[in-house]
């Protein structure tokens, strides 16, 4: 491997959004065998009602789904949520006007089925190494920007150190600001923990953002707990903008 070539994780989540769950089990058990996590759902609603682009690493993606098709919801992806995560159409859909179509959409990659897992992987391995090569991607909600592609945090301008599972929940959290988002996706998402687990990490978690980065309200961001559900990321204002004393 040459030197300036970047290895892709093995511990990356890839979401296999595939309508036939034969399919969909088939593709998951090839993630599965090469070392990758991979999260099935049934449609493109489903993937947003349980999860959501910032939850996984890259999407495998089936074009002719029931409801909004995998072509839609691509280009809602790219257009309006100008989400970067990167996405391979596998699919039944060869003509060519269809490939150009799907990647004109911006898909990062196109194959039918059915696929060969050897070559699956390829390609998966190929879109990774490659997003990984070209240069950085930062996701920001001012004073916070997230260097997805370095795994690096900075506020106001400064660099700040985050471990890796510190990184993982504020950019989960800013990606779905404004929303009530559950304990059980947490864990699922964040942790990589069965949505029946009970455990008190999420909570330590939450109080250690709302202290070492100023989530507390004190940055303009405050993190809160929601009664029974989950917690919710807002943006604060003016007076509002100050430390919680509950927090």
């Amino acid at each position: 491997m040459k030197r300036d070539q970047v290895e892709p994780a093995k511990d990356c989540v890839v979401g296999v959004i595939d309508d036939d769950p034969v399919n969909a089990a088939l593709l998951e058990a090839m993630l599965a065998r090469a070392g990758y996590t991979g999260l099935t759902f049934a449609s493109a609603a489903d993937f947003r009602r349980r999860s959501g682009p910032g939850s996984v690493d890259l999407i495998l993606l089936d074009w002719d789904m029931p409801g909004e098709s995998g072509l839609d919801f691509l280009r809602l992806m790219r257009e309006q949520e100008q989400m970067t995560t990167p996405v391979i159409f596998v699919t039944n859909y060869d003509r060519d006007e269809q490939i150009a179509q799907g990647l004109n959409a911006g898909a990062d990659d196109y194959m039918t089925k059915p696929v060969e897992a050897t070559v699956l992987m390829a390609r998966i391995e190929s879109v990774l190494r490659r997003l990984n090569r070209n240069g950085e991607i930062v996701e920001r909600w001012p004073p916070f920007e997230f260097d997805v592609s370095q795994r690096s945090l900075r506020i106001d301008g400064k660099s700040r150190h985050a471990t890796n599972r510190e990184f993982e929940l504020m950019l989960f959290m800013f990606r779905r600001h404004g929303r009530v988002v559950t304990r059980e996706s947490l864990l699922t998402h964040v942790w990589r923990l069965s949505s029946n687990v009970a455990t008190r990490s999420i909570d330590t978690h939450i109080s250690r953002l709302r202290k070492l980065f100023g989530l507390d309200g004190s940055s303009g961001w405050r993190l809160e707990g929601v009664y029974q559900k989950g917690y919710c990321l807002k943006r604060v204002e003016g007076s509002e903008a100050s430390p919680d004393p509950d927090a």
